[in-house]
Protein backbone atom coordinates (compact mmCIF):
# COMPACT_ATOMS: atom_id res chain seq x y z
CA UNK A 1 0.00 0.00 0.00
CA UNK A 2 1.36 3.40 -1.01
CA UNK A 3 2.18 5.81 1.81
CA UNK A 4 0.28 9.12 1.76
CA UNK A 5 1.26 12.16 3.81
CA UNK A 6 -0.59 15.48 4.21
CA UNK A 7 1.29 18.71 4.88
CA UNK A 8 -0.69 21.84 5.79
CA UNK A 9 0.88 25.27 6.19
CA UNK A 10 0.11 28.72 4.80
CA UNK A 11 3.81 29.52 4.27
CA UNK A 12 5.16 28.13 0.95
CA UNK A 13 8.73 27.77 2.23
CA UNK A 14 7.61 25.68 5.19
CA UNK A 15 5.44 23.52 2.92
CA UNK A 16 8.31 22.79 0.57
CA UNK A 17 10.75 22.18 3.42
CA UNK A 18 8.53 19.60 5.12
CA UNK A 19 7.73 17.91 1.80
CA UNK A 20 11.45 17.63 1.07
CA UNK A 21 12.09 15.89 4.40
CA UNK A 22 9.19 13.47 3.79
CA UNK A 23 10.61 12.56 0.37
CA UNK A 24 13.91 11.73 2.07
CA UNK A 25 12.12 9.51 4.59
CA UNK A 26 9.96 7.67 2.05
CA UNK A 27 10.74 7.95 -1.62
CA UNK A 28 7.70 7.55 -3.86
CA UNK A 29 5.20 8.52 -1.17
CA UNK A 30 2.21 10.63 -2.16
CA UNK A 31 2.31 14.04 -0.46
CA UNK A 32 -0.87 16.12 -0.48
CA UNK A 33 -0.87 19.70 0.73
CA UNK A 34 -3.23 22.35 2.11
CA UNK A 35 -2.83 26.02 2.98
CA UNK A 36 -5.79 26.47 5.35
CA UNK A 37 -7.79 24.36 7.75
CA UNK A 38 -10.81 24.18 5.39
CA UNK A 39 -8.44 22.98 2.65
CA UNK A 40 -6.99 20.40 5.02
CA UNK A 41 -10.40 19.10 6.07
CA UNK A 42 -11.39 18.81 2.42
CA UNK A 43 -8.23 16.78 1.66
CA UNK A 44 -8.95 14.52 4.63
CA UNK A 45 -12.48 13.89 3.32
CA UNK A 46 -11.00 11.76 0.54
CA UNK A 47 -11.17 7.98 0.84
CA UNK A 48 -7.44 7.55 1.39
CA UNK A 49 -5.49 5.77 4.12
CA UNK A 50 -3.33 8.65 5.34
CA UNK A 51 -0.15 7.78 7.22
CA UNK A 52 0.46 11.17 8.84
CA UNK A 53 -0.82 14.76 8.95
CA UNK A 54 1.66 17.58 9.57
CA UNK A 55 -0.14 20.86 10.23
CA UNK A 56 0.65 24.40 11.27
CA UNK A 57 -0.85 25.34 14.61
CA UNK A 58 -2.40 28.52 13.19
CA UNK A 59 -3.70 28.72 9.63
CA UNK A 60 -6.56 30.57 7.91
CA UNK A 61 -9.89 29.23 9.14
CA UNK A 62 -8.88 28.17 12.64
CA UNK A 63 -6.27 28.83 15.29
CA UNK A 64 -4.78 27.13 18.30
CA UNK A 65 -6.38 23.90 19.44
CA UNK A 66 -9.57 24.33 17.38
CA UNK A 67 -7.83 23.18 14.21
CA UNK A 68 -6.37 20.12 15.90
CA UNK A 69 -9.78 19.09 17.19
CA UNK A 70 -11.37 19.58 13.76
CA UNK A 71 -8.76 17.31 12.15
CA UNK A 72 -9.16 14.69 14.87
CA UNK A 73 -12.93 14.79 14.45
CA UNK A 74 -12.60 14.29 10.69
CA UNK A 75 -9.97 11.52 10.78
CA UNK A 76 -9.39 10.31 14.37
CA UNK A 77 -7.26 7.36 13.22
CA UNK A 78 -4.57 9.51 11.54
CA UNK A 79 -1.66 10.73 13.73
CA UNK A 80 -1.02 14.50 13.72
CA UNK A 81 2.26 16.33 14.09
CA UNK A 82 2.07 20.05 14.79
CA UNK A 83 4.66 22.40 13.32
CA UNK A 84 4.77 25.86 14.85
CA UNK A 85 6.90 28.94 15.38
CA UNK A 86 5.75 28.89 19.02
CA UNK A 87 8.44 27.24 21.17
CA UNK A 88 6.92 27.53 24.63
CA UNK A 89 6.36 24.67 27.05
CA UNK A 90 2.78 25.86 27.47
CA UNK A 91 2.01 25.46 23.77
CA UNK A 92 3.65 22.03 23.61
CA UNK A 93 1.81 20.72 26.67
CA UNK A 94 -1.59 21.95 25.49
CA UNK A 95 -1.25 20.36 22.05
CA UNK A 96 0.03 17.09 23.52
CA UNK A 97 -2.96 17.03 25.84
CA UNK A 98 -5.12 17.03 22.69
CA UNK A 99 -3.48 13.77 21.65
CA UNK A 100 -1.13 14.88 18.88
CA UNK A 101 1.74 12.55 17.98
CA UNK A 102 4.40 15.22 17.98
CA UNK A 103 5.31 18.89 18.02
CA UNK A 104 8.00 20.41 15.79
CA UNK A 105 9.45 23.92 15.73
CA UNK A 106 9.67 25.79 12.45
CA UNK A 107 13.23 26.63 13.46
CA UNK A 108 14.21 22.95 13.19
CA UNK A 109 16.93 21.99 10.75
CA UNK A 110 16.12 19.32 8.15
CA UNK A 111 17.94 16.69 10.19
CA UNK A 112 16.01 17.62 13.35
CA UNK A 113 12.73 17.50 11.46
CA UNK A 114 13.60 14.14 9.93
CA UNK A 115 14.46 12.72 13.35
CA UNK A 116 11.12 13.92 14.76
CA UNK A 117 9.04 12.52 11.89
CA UNK A 118 10.82 9.17 11.85
CA UNK A 119 10.15 8.83 15.58
CA UNK A 120 6.43 9.50 15.03
CA UNK A 121 6.23 7.09 12.08
CA UNK A 122 7.68 4.39 14.36
CA UNK A 123 4.70 4.88 16.66
CA UNK A 124 6.35 7.10 19.27
CA UNK A 125 5.54 10.63 20.42
CA UNK A 126 8.04 13.35 19.66
CA UNK A 127 8.40 16.07 22.31
CA UNK A 128 11.00 18.80 21.70
CA UNK A 129 12.91 20.64 24.38
CA UNK A 130 11.11 23.93 24.95
CA UNK A 131 12.56 27.31 25.74
CA UNK A 132 10.44 28.45 28.68
CA UNK A 133 11.38 32.07 28.01
CA UNK A 134 9.66 31.99 24.61
CA UNK A 135 5.90 32.31 24.67
CA UNK A 136 3.24 32.63 22.03
CA UNK A 137 1.93 36.14 21.48
CA UNK A 138 -1.67 35.42 22.35
CA UNK A 139 -2.91 32.12 20.89
CA UNK A 140 -3.07 30.38 24.28
CA UNK A 141 -3.50 33.38 26.58
CA UNK A 142 -7.31 33.21 26.54
CA UNK A 143 -7.69 29.49 26.01
CA UNK A 144 -10.49 28.86 28.55
CA UNK A 145 -12.70 31.56 27.06
CA UNK A 146 -12.10 30.46 23.48
CA UNK A 147 -12.59 26.79 24.32
CA UNK A 148 -15.94 27.44 25.96
CA UNK A 149 -17.05 29.65 23.08
CA UNK A 150 -15.98 27.12 20.44
CA UNK A 151 -17.65 24.28 22.32
CA UNK A 152 -20.91 26.24 22.46
CA UNK A 153 -20.79 27.16 18.75
CA UNK A 154 -20.11 23.55 17.84
CA UNK A 155 -23.44 22.59 19.41
CA UNK A 156 -25.39 24.78 17.00
CA UNK A 157 -27.13 22.83 14.22
CA UNK A 158 -25.99 25.25 11.50
CA UNK A 159 -22.63 26.40 10.21
CA UNK A 160 -21.10 29.41 11.98
CA UNK A 161 -18.17 31.31 10.46
CA UNK A 162 -16.48 34.31 12.10
CA UNK A 163 -14.75 36.64 9.65
CA UNK A 164 -13.07 40.04 9.71
CA UNK A 165 -14.07 42.93 7.47
CA UNK A 166 -12.05 41.53 4.54
CA UNK A 167 -13.94 38.19 4.79
CA UNK A 168 -10.85 36.48 6.22
CA UNK A 169 -12.02 33.48 8.24
CA UNK A 170 -10.89 33.62 11.87
CA UNK A 171 -13.07 30.76 13.20
CA UNK A 172 -15.57 28.19 12.01
CA UNK A 173 -17.57 25.60 13.92
CA UNK A 174 -17.66 21.91 13.04
CA UNK A 175 -20.81 22.19 10.92
CA UNK A 176 -19.25 24.97 8.86
CA UNK A 177 -16.12 22.82 8.36
CA UNK A 178 -18.30 20.01 7.04
CA UNK A 179 -20.08 22.35 4.63
CA UNK A 180 -16.82 23.78 3.31
CA UNK A 181 -15.41 20.28 2.84
CA UNK A 182 -18.29 19.49 0.45
CA UNK A 183 -17.08 22.27 -1.88
CA UNK A 184 -20.67 22.79 -3.00
CA UNK A 185 -21.32 26.53 -3.08
CA UNK A 186 -19.37 27.83 -0.08
CA UNK A 187 -15.62 27.67 0.19
CA UNK A 188 -12.51 29.14 1.78
CA UNK A 189 -9.77 30.06 -0.67
CA UNK A 190 -6.05 29.40 -0.22
CA UNK A 191 -5.65 32.74 1.57
CA UNK A 192 -8.50 32.01 3.99
CA UNK A 193 -11.12 34.26 2.36
CA UNK A 194 -14.76 33.17 2.65
CA UNK A 195 -16.18 32.90 -0.87
CA UNK A 196 -18.93 31.26 -2.93
CA UNK A 197 -18.95 29.37 -6.21
CA UNK A 198 -20.24 32.38 -8.16
CA UNK A 199 -18.38 35.68 -8.49
CA UNK A 200 -21.56 37.78 -8.20
CA UNK A 201 -22.64 36.00 -5.02
CA UNK A 202 -19.16 36.37 -3.54
CA UNK A 203 -19.26 40.13 -4.22
CA UNK A 204 -22.65 40.34 -2.52
CA UNK A 205 -21.41 38.34 0.48
CA UNK A 206 -18.30 40.49 0.85
CA UNK A 207 -20.41 43.65 0.62
CA UNK A 208 -22.68 42.41 3.42
CA UNK A 209 -19.66 41.51 5.54
CA UNK A 210 -18.08 44.91 4.90
CA UNK A 211 -21.27 46.74 5.87
CA UNK A 212 -21.60 44.64 9.03
CA UNK A 213 -17.97 45.21 10.03
CA UNK A 214 -17.68 48.98 9.62
CA UNK A 215 -18.80 51.32 12.39
CA UNK A 216 -21.26 53.85 10.99
CA UNK A 217 -20.51 56.40 13.70
CA UNK A 218 -22.91 58.65 15.65
CA UNK A 219 -23.99 55.67 17.73
CA UNK A 220 -25.58 53.90 14.75
CA UNK A 221 -25.52 50.13 14.85
CA UNK A 222 -23.62 48.13 12.26
CA UNK A 223 -25.90 46.44 9.78
CA UNK A 224 -26.00 42.82 8.73
CA UNK A 225 -27.97 41.16 5.99
CA UNK A 226 -29.15 37.91 4.44
CA UNK A 227 -28.70 36.18 1.10
CA UNK A 228 -28.98 32.82 -0.63
CA UNK A 229 -26.06 30.98 -2.20
CA UNK A 230 -26.58 28.61 -5.11
CA UNK A 231 -24.89 25.23 -5.31
CA UNK A 232 -23.14 23.54 -8.26
CA UNK A 233 -24.86 20.28 -7.26
CA UNK A 234 -28.26 21.97 -7.87
CA UNK A 235 -29.38 21.11 -4.37
CA UNK A 236 -31.46 23.74 -2.61
CA UNK A 237 -29.56 26.95 -1.99
CA UNK A 238 -27.83 27.78 1.27
CA UNK A 239 -29.30 30.65 3.24
CA UNK A 240 -26.76 32.95 4.87
CA UNK A 241 -27.34 35.41 7.69
CA UNK A 242 -24.62 38.03 8.23
CA UNK A 243 -24.56 39.47 11.76
CA UNK A 244 -22.20 42.11 13.21
CA UNK A 245 -20.42 41.14 16.42
CA UNK A 246 -19.77 43.65 19.22
CA UNK A 247 -16.22 44.95 19.47
CA UNK A 248 -14.95 45.72 22.96
CA UNK A 249 -12.17 47.92 21.58
CA UNK A 250 -13.92 51.28 21.18
CA UNK A 251 -10.87 52.73 19.41
CA UNK A 252 -11.49 50.53 16.37
CA UNK A 253 -13.86 51.54 13.60
CA UNK A 254 -14.61 47.96 12.60
CA UNK A 255 -15.35 44.61 14.18
CA UNK A 256 -15.72 40.95 13.34
CA UNK A 257 -18.78 39.46 11.70
CA UNK A 258 -20.63 36.16 12.15
CA UNK A 259 -22.07 34.37 9.13
CA UNK A 260 -24.67 31.69 9.88
CA UNK A 261 -25.09 29.07 7.13
CA UNK A 262 -28.25 26.98 6.91
CA UNK A 263 -28.39 23.95 4.63
CA UNK A 264 -32.04 23.10 3.81
CA UNK A 265 -30.96 19.67 2.61
CA UNK A 266 -29.85 18.66 6.08
CA UNK A 267 -32.38 17.78 8.76
CA UNK A 268 -31.51 17.78 12.42
CA UNK A 269 -32.61 14.86 14.52
CA UNK A 270 -32.71 15.39 18.30
CA UNK A 271 -32.05 12.20 20.31
CA UNK A 272 -35.17 10.42 21.50
CA UNK A 273 -34.07 10.50 25.15
CA UNK A 274 -33.86 14.32 25.02
CA UNK A 275 -37.33 14.58 23.45
CA UNK A 276 -38.77 12.16 26.00
CA UNK A 277 -37.40 14.09 28.98
CA UNK A 278 -38.27 17.51 27.59
CA UNK A 279 -41.92 16.74 26.81
CA UNK A 280 -42.67 13.74 29.07
CA UNK A 281 -43.03 11.33 26.15
CA UNK A 282 -42.83 7.56 26.11
CA UNK A 283 -40.07 5.99 24.05
CA UNK A 284 -42.51 5.17 21.23
CA UNK A 285 -43.89 8.72 21.22
CA UNK A 286 -40.38 10.18 21.18
CA UNK A 287 -39.40 8.00 18.20
CA UNK A 288 -42.48 9.25 16.34
CA UNK A 289 -41.66 12.87 17.11
CA UNK A 290 -38.07 12.34 15.98
CA UNK A 291 -39.33 10.95 12.66
CA UNK A 292 -41.69 13.89 12.12
CA UNK A 293 -38.89 16.38 12.71
CA UNK A 294 -36.91 15.01 9.76
CA UNK A 295 -40.03 15.07 7.57
CA UNK A 296 -41.08 11.42 7.47
CA UNK A 297 -44.70 10.65 6.68
CA UNK A 298 -46.81 8.73 9.15
CA UNK A 299 -47.19 5.81 6.74
CA UNK A 300 -43.43 5.58 6.25
CA UNK A 301 -42.79 5.61 9.99
CA UNK A 302 -45.47 2.95 10.61
CA UNK A 303 -43.88 0.65 8.03
CA UNK A 304 -40.37 1.19 9.43
CA UNK A 305 -41.28 0.34 13.03
CA UNK A 306 -43.83 -2.34 12.10
CA UNK A 307 -46.97 -0.92 13.76
CA UNK A 308 -50.43 -0.08 12.47
CA UNK A 309 -51.56 3.37 11.41
CA UNK A 310 -54.09 3.35 14.25
CA UNK A 311 -51.21 2.94 16.74
CA UNK A 312 -49.23 5.74 15.10
CA UNK A 313 -52.23 8.09 15.15
CA UNK A 314 -52.82 7.26 18.81
CA UNK A 315 -49.21 8.10 19.65
CA UNK A 316 -49.48 11.32 17.64
CA UNK A 317 -52.52 12.42 19.64
CA UNK A 318 -50.54 11.92 22.85
CA UNK A 319 -47.62 13.88 21.45
CA UNK A 320 -49.94 16.74 20.52
CA UNK A 321 -51.48 16.70 24.00
CA UNK A 322 -48.16 16.63 25.87
CA UNK A 323 -46.59 19.36 23.75
CA UNK A 324 -49.66 21.61 23.64
CA UNK A 325 -49.80 21.59 19.84
CA UNK A 326 -52.47 20.66 17.30
CA UNK A 327 -50.78 20.22 13.92
CA UNK A 328 -47.56 18.67 12.72
CA UNK A 329 -45.96 21.89 11.37
CA UNK A 330 -46.66 23.55 14.72
CA UNK A 331 -45.15 20.56 16.53
CA UNK A 332 -41.99 20.58 14.41
CA UNK A 333 -41.62 24.34 14.85
CA UNK A 334 -41.89 23.94 18.63
CA UNK A 335 -39.05 21.40 18.74
CA UNK A 336 -36.83 23.32 16.31
CA UNK A 337 -37.04 26.36 18.57
CA UNK A 338 -36.39 24.39 21.75
CA UNK A 339 -33.24 23.32 23.56
CA UNK A 340 -33.69 19.83 22.07
CA UNK A 341 -32.54 21.22 18.75
CA UNK A 342 -29.08 21.94 20.21
CA UNK A 343 -28.59 18.21 20.79
CA UNK A 344 -29.48 17.41 17.18
CA UNK A 345 -27.48 15.20 14.87
CA UNK A 346 -27.59 16.18 11.18
CA UNK A 347 -29.15 13.55 8.91
CA UNK A 348 -30.07 13.33 5.25
CA UNK A 349 -33.57 12.22 4.31
CA UNK A 350 -35.40 11.98 1.01
CA UNK A 351 -38.86 12.80 2.27
CA UNK A 352 -39.51 16.16 3.85
CA UNK A 353 -43.19 16.81 3.31
CA UNK A 354 -45.35 16.95 6.40
CA UNK A 355 -48.38 14.71 6.52
CA UNK A 356 -51.47 16.43 7.85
Amino acid sequence: MKTTFVVADDHPLVLEGVKGVLREIEQGADILQATSYPDLLQVLSQDIDFSLVIADLNMPGMAGLDGIRAVQSKRPEVPIVIISATESRKAINKTLQCGVAGYMFKSFSQSEMRHALEQVLQGETFVPEANNEMFSSDEFSEEPTRDFGAAALNQLPMGVVIVDRSAQVVFMNNNASDLFAQNDGVDVGPTGIFRTAKVAETKNLHALIGDAAVDLGDGDQREGGAMTVSRPSYRRSFSLLVVPLPDEDVSRDHGNVAVFINDPERHNEPPTNVLARLYGLTEAEARLLQALIVGKKLETFAAEVGVSMNTVRSHLKQVFRKTGTNRQPELVSLVMNSSAYLASNPVWVEEDAYDD
